[in-house]
């Protein structure tokens, strides 16, 4: 939450981490001591900005701090070293220094401020913007209408009006104002006042699919308006921000305490959906709610090129101290060798002040005189080179799908470069790579097979085993013996349902036995899910908590039995013969991902027979089955297989007949563990909990009915992006929760595995402990190494992993041999292009990323995804990418881009993701270039001058070289400078591979190279103007410091402009333009500094002012007479710059990258079809492990590690680890 939202305190009535709202007594005025409903989500006021936007700008960033402890006025305080704020004291030291009149180059005017305050400005503007969004919303929030409970009648009001303790009412498709204890809902019959209601949480949790809520059950039936003849008081968890558990207390008169779960909650940031009104009453208000209770400041993501740069300066601030150390060493040591105690003029020190105190002050003063080594605009550069990048990429329609009318979104613009040198790409399946619409295709029941017809995926598994018959489109086939033979049904059944086979709809009309068994398995399909029909613009729909159940009530309805309404506790159908069914709901035993199934009690209200429903993944239901049906569960494991071959989602359909005393009894202990806190307690943090044994208790010993199995496409251009991204020599990681053979397949579908690759398969079942695991990767890197020894072109492709859940949890186990079995992991996994998990669990998923990423050297992982359970992921890996699919915006929120089809990350990463991290990595050394050989002109022009620190620049050039003079070209190259074409870089997915690893854009080689470019170019410089302008006039006067100081500084400005131009690969009008105007701007800068400020014509701030012009007046029209200066306008550039042009040549003629083969080929116009064929070298894809792998996958941080030592307690220790684990 941001710190400046202001809360009221909960005075008495906060109970030991607990609050306790109470009604209809003498207390409840104590719930004014609550905090109100209002909501602050924006981080600045007016009267709070002017004071946090300098702080964050000036202290916060480290290249603006370096320029404020330059130009900071001196503060009288005393350096006191034993008191903890001493380094905050010694940088309020070192900001006097350039007001220090002995060691100051500015006559102690802090001029530095000139070039400081725009930079600062700009940002400060850039964080008001989008602060002014965040008050938008504030505001919409706030000022957002209900209806209150006063004196008995319900009144409008603001949401900011609502307190704690007031009973609401709440009308259909209006969002919560507060956390609400649910106490009644509309039904038709109005005898049924505690009807049930749905909420749309996608706000809360992201998610679409509707979710049921009802009143506590120990309500009175009468229960409504006036509250008090019924409630005292609610004693209730403290606020928290998780929206999926609650637990508390609800007391009412003359009843036993009623315990209260989510399910009882309606939550702020949710909608109410299929009920007229509600009424509840409110429990938590404004930050008390969950959903900004839940709200965390967005993870930290440093893009690796952002932290290369922070370490680079380090490294020039040292370069810098190492430079002034030489100046002032120099100094010193000529001033006796030229005996210049005389030459006043110089400004020497004298001998009284002693060597250590001359040293020190010379070394100061040539400390300011460079300062300018490291930029000012150096982030500011970067800042607006990504804000810039980031709405292009969004206005980019190659990235548009026009389906959802869904643009891609960059959410974190500070990540734009990151997606260039991308080396990982961990992927869920459902919802990713696939549509996640599925379609109810084939059925298991009683044995029996129905369904015909060949999946998208068993078609690709045909192909590539050669099955598929020539000529033959099994595809359409199928889905035209659909049409023909499923009876008809609605717009719901026909998105859902592909199904043919008229088999099935001649067993459903039979008499015989297994014509019962069809009916009771859609009977079923039709009764065991949570599904809520809803009519949005006139068409019935199905709202569900997942795509399956969808599917499975379609398949229902398509085959007779048709689900109409689900009210609190009743589900009514509608038969086969069109006769209305209704069954009464008792129980319903939820799905979790711990429990991976669903059931549902529900007792028939014409019989009254009571029956158990239950759907799951086979690992977990077929345990449950009741003995003897050993041939069944043989022949529909056999089914289910090859449906999982075709690329199937399968299921498993059981029952269980329930006689009364049997559910009573049941139920009994069932609600007497649900109605346990400290039960309820456990289950909500996934602990072994009574209730969980209870449902275990009912769910067993069950008939077998059948399985399901659901087809759910690949999305559009799947194999060819992923084909690409290998190509690329990005490794792709598919991690689903899918039987093996159904991922294998899947994965050969996607072009994750073709026909050459050697697939490497480590099962729990073949490897069941880890010496197994760990022996056979450890077989599996040697066998590849090896291959990579026989072949020189032995390629990562050739080879992948599939690993299940099973196998993964023993990996990530607490056995003394999991760390080594993790190494042999990282050391197989380097070698491969594909890694395959299946069976994955969510915290695997996250487990897995956060592994690679801390073990292998020079990784970058992106994690994409569309859902809740990808979010750990997301959140984990280097750049997370969400995918707004059909679970919601869950993943979107929590990423640093959203996309709305997979296919669109082949554009984002070969193409905008290359061209981003090139520019800005050229950006970065450009402006690390102009500034050091900036800088270093003027140190060379101390040789000619006695290293006296005579400055010769004009001080405006030196506080706009960065802000003006050389930043608008670098600026434009930085978002539209193109090497090859968007084309071309699609059509060779090789180019990628310059961005992972740093190994050609950004390193270290590159960076001495342009610090050598910068060191010879500016010694250049120096050296012609100096011997050129030497001696100019005919009696051999010389010209003075200040005009050659004018050419020097006018050359440094050229120079790097015309420089950018030898950097522009696709050249433009308006390169030259504004490298053009930079020049010219430098002219009528110089014309107006020398022609209007005369040194008597000195104001109030006459000396600050005569810092920026000094030895000015009237020179730039004599240099401009100069015909040595023009020269020295044509011969430096040449110079300067014909090295390179000539090493350019060579390098491209004799030693070419791929990238220059392709530019050549499309600057010709020659086919490209020979360089599709090229590979990259083995050595470039794989990388080595971190020094001490395998890491702990959580570790304390330094400052969480030294305080545990400091306590000398394993306690802290262990503490300090959750810490860092809850982090």
């Amino acid at each position: 939450m941001p710190a400046l939202c202001w809360r009221r305190g909960s005075g008495g009535t906060d109970r030991g981490g607990r609050r306790l709202v109470h009604f209809n007594s003498s207390r409840v005025d104590e719930n004014a001591d609550f905090g109100g409903n209002r909501i602050t989500t924006s981080l600045y006021t007016w009267w709070s900005g002017p004071l946090k936007l300098p702080w964050e700008e000036l202290f916060l960033k480290r290249s603006n701090f370096y320029f404020l402890a330059r130009s900071r006025p001196p503060t009288p305080a005393v350096l006191r070293w034993r008191e903890p704020a001493a380094p905050a004291r010694l940088a309020q030291v070192v900001s006097a220094l350039q007001c220090w009149p002995e060691v100051s180059s500015t006559g102690g005017m802090p001029t530095s401020l000139f070039g400081l305050i725009p930079v600062v400005l700009m940002g400060m503007a850039i964080k008001i913007q989008e602060d002014r969004l965040r008050h938008q919303s504030d505001y919409r929030a706030n000022t957002a209408r209900c209806r209150r409970l006063v004196d008995g009648v319900f009144v409008d009001a603001r949401w900011t009006d609502v307190q704690v303790g007031d009973l609401l009412k709440v009308c259909n498709r209006e969002g919560i104002p507060a956390d609400l204890l649910l106490v009644a809902a509309s039904e038709p019959d109005p005898d049924t006042l505690r009807g049930a209601c749905h909420v749309e949480t996608m706000q809360l949790d992201g998610e679409t699919n509707l979710k049921g809520k009802s009143p506590p059950g120990a309500l009175p039936g009468d229960f409504g308006p006036p509250v008090e003849r019924h409630l005292r008081s609610i004693d209730s968890e403290a606020p928290d921000g998780s929206p999926n558990t609650y637990n508390g207390t609800l007391h009412i008169e003359g009843r036993p305490a009623v315990p209260l779960t989510v399910v009882n909650m309606l939550l702020r940031g949710s909608t109410l959906r299929n009920s007229e009104y509600v009424l509840g009453i409110v429990v938590n208000t404004g930050h008390d709610t969950k959903v900004i209770q839940g709200l965390r400041a967005p993870s930290h993501k440093q893009s690796t090129l952002l932290s290369s740069i922070n370490q680079m300066i380090v490294w020039i601030v040292l370069l810098l101290l190492v430079l002034c150390l030489i100046a002032g060493a120099a100094e010193l040591a000529l001033y006796h060798e030229l005996d210049l105690v005389d030459h006043w003029y110089m400004n020497t020190q004298k001998e009284e002040d002693g060597v250590a105190a001359t040293f020190l002050v010379n070394t100061v003063y040539f400390f300011l005189l460079l300062s300018a080594f490291v930029s000012v605009t150096l982030y500011v550069n970067i800042l607006l080179s990504q804000k810039l990048i980031q709405y292009f990429m969004q206005w980019s329609l190659s990235m548009y799908d026009p389906e959802s009318d869904t643009p891609m979104r960059v959410r974190n613009s500070q990540l734009v470069d990151e997606l260039g040198v991308i080396s990982h790409v961990f992927s869920d399946k459902t919802g990713t790579l696939t549509q996640n619409v599925m379609q109810f295709r084939k059925a298991s029941i009683g044995g029996i097979a129905y369904g015909r017809g060949t999946s998208e995926i068993a078609v690709a598994r045909m192909k590539r085993l050669g099955e598929l018959p020539a000529g033959e489109d099994v595809e359409a086939g199928a889905t035209e013996g659909a049409a023909a033979h499923s009876p008809p049904g609605g717009s719901v059944i026909s998105r859902h349902v592909n199904f043919d086979d008229p088999a099935l709809v001649e067993a459903l009309g039979g008499s015989d036995e297994q014509g019962k068994r069809c009916r009771e398995f859609f009977l079923h399909l039709a009764l065991c899910h949570t599904v809520v029909t809803e009519v949005v613009y006139g068409e019935r729909s199905l709202s569900a908590s997942s795509p399956d159940e969808t599917a499975l009530v379609a398949g229902a309805e398509r085959f007779g039995y048709r689900f109409i309404e689900r009210h609190h506790d009743t589900v009514e159908l509608q038969g086969p013969d069109g006769e209305p069914l209704q069954y009464e709901v008792l129980d319903v035993l939820e799905f979790s991902s711990a429990r991976r199934r669903m059931s549902i009690v529900v007792r028939n209200s014409q019989t009254r027979a009571i029956s158990l429903l239950s759907k799951g993944a086979d690992t977990v239901m077929l345990p449950l089955l009741a003995s003897g049906q050993e041939e069944l569960v043989a022949q529909t494991e056999a089914h289910m297989h090859d449906h999982s071959n075709d690329g199937l989602r399968t299921l498993v359909i059981a029952s269980k007949e329930l006689s009364e005393e049997e559910y009573l009894s049941w139920s009994e202990r069932y609600r007497r563990a649900a109605s346990d806190l400290d039960e309820v307690e456990k289950k909500s943090r996934e602990e072994p909990n009574a209730i969980d044994d209870q449902c275990d208790a009912m769910e067993s010993r069950m008939r077998l009915l059948g399985s399901t199995a659901l087809e759910d496409k690949l999305q559009e251009g799947v194999p060819a992006c992923i084909a690409d991204l290998v190509k690329a020599g990005i490794a792709t990681w598919m991690l689903t929760g899918d039987k093996e053979e159904t991922a294998i397949n899947i994965a050969y579908a996607c072009e994750l595995l073709d026909s050459t690759t050697t697939v490497v398969v480590v099962g729990l079942k073949t490897h069941p402990n880890v010496e197994d695991i760990t022996r056979a990767l450890r077989e599996a890197t040697a066998a590849a190494e090896e291959s990579m020894e026989l072949s020189a072109n032995a390629q990562r492709g050739r080879r992948a992993l599939v690993i299940d859940g099973g196998a993964l949890g023993l990996l990530f186990g607490a056995a003394p041999e999991a760390p080594a079995c993790q190494l042999e992991f990282l050391r197989f996994t380097q070698t491969c292009a594909t890694v395959v998990a299946c069976r994955c669990a969510p915290a695997q998923k996250a487990k897995l990323v956060r592994l690679v990423r801390r073990n292998v050297r020079g990784v970058s992982a992106l994690a994409i995804g569309d859902g809740a359970n990808d979010v750990a992921m997301i959140q984990t890996a280097h750049v997370g990418v969400g995918i707004s699919g059909k679970e919601g915006m869950l993943a979107v929120n929590a990423a640093d881009f959203a996309i709305a089809q997979f296919r669109f990350l082949r554009e984002m990463l070969l193409v905008q993701g290359r061209h981003n991290y090139r520019r800005i990595a050229v950006t970065v050394y450009y402006v690390f270039y102009k500034n050091i050989m900036f800088t270093l002109v003027i140190f060379w022009a101390q040789f000619f001058a006695a290293f006296s620190g005579t400055k010769w620049n004009l001080e405006a050039g030196n506080q706009l070289y960065n802000v003006l003079l050389t930043m608008f070209p670098i600026l434009w190259f930085s978002v539209f400078d193109k090497d090859v074409s968007d084309e071309t870089s699609l059509a060779l997915p090789q180019l990628y591979h310059l961005g992972p690893g740093n190994h050609f854009y950004f390193n270290w080689r590159a960076t001495l190279r342009w610090i050598f470019q910068a060191i010879y170019e500016s010694l250049a410089i120096a050296l012609l103007c100096v011997f050129s302008l030497d001696g100019l006039s005919p009696d051999g006067e010389s010209p003075g410091l200040y005009l050659i100081g004018a050419c020097t500084i006018t050359l440094a400005i050229v120079v790097p402009n015309l420089k950018l131009i030898l950097w522009f690969f696709s050249w433009n009008i308006w390169s030259f333009v504004l490298i053009g105007f930079e020049v010219v701007l430098w002219w009528g800068v110089g014309g107006v500094v020398a022609s209007e400020i005369k040194p008597e014509n000195r104001g109030t701030s006459g000396e600050f002012i005569a810092q920026f012009v000094l030895g000015w007046y009237k020179l730039w029209g004599n240099v401009n007479e100069l015909g040595t200066f023009w020269l020295l306008m044509l011969l430096v550039p040449a110079v300067v710059l014909l090295p390179q042009v000539f090493y350019s040549f060579y390098m491209r003629r004799f030693h070419p990258q791929f990238r220059d083969l392709a530019m050549e080929c499309e600057y010709h116009g020659l086919p490209i079809d020979a360089l599709k064929a090229w590979q990259i070298p083995a050595g470039q894809r794989q990388r080595r492990l971190v020094k001490g792998a395998p890491r702990p996958l959580y570790q304390a941080s330094r400052f969480q590690r030294l305080c545990a030592s400091l306590c000398g307690s394993k306690a802290k220790s262990e503490s300090a680890r959750s810490t860092a684990t809850r982090a």
